[in-house]
């Protein structure tokens, strides 16, 4: 293998290696989402009759919260191809090693018809 070669399966394993952290950072979810839908749990309010009677005994209720947060993700939620959920790990590393295996091809292929 050419040092040329090397060079470019490097750069792509280092591509590969920020998005894999990046995926991470942002909470490795499998699809790619811009709002993040969750449950929470919320103490009774102290306000409220029920609450003053005692008939929570200190339960806390749960509550689903949508909220806009970024979460990369592992596949694409894409409904189209420009769309924004088409952003995730596969869409990013598939093409640079095909570009990369195809650029290590290609070299090799250019070495052998010089011999």
């Amino acid at each position: 293998m050419t040092i040329c070669s090397r060079k470019i399966l490097v750069v792509a394993l280092l591509i590969t290696a920020a998005v894999v952290v990046l995926w991470q950072a942002t909470g490795g979810d499998y699809y790619t989402k811009y709002q993040v839908v969750e449950e929470v749990t919320r103490n009774a309010d102290a306000e409220d009759p029920f609450a003053e009677a005692g008939l929570y005994d200190g339960a806390s209720a749960t509550e689903t919260v949508s909220r806009d947060a970024f979460r990369f993700g592992l596949l694409p939620t894409a409904g189209g191809i420009l769309d924004k959920h088409a952003l995730s790990v596969v869409s990013l590393t598939a093409p640079t090693w095909l570009v990369a295996f195809g650029a290590v091809w290609w070299t090799r292929r250019k070495q052998k018809q010089e011999r």
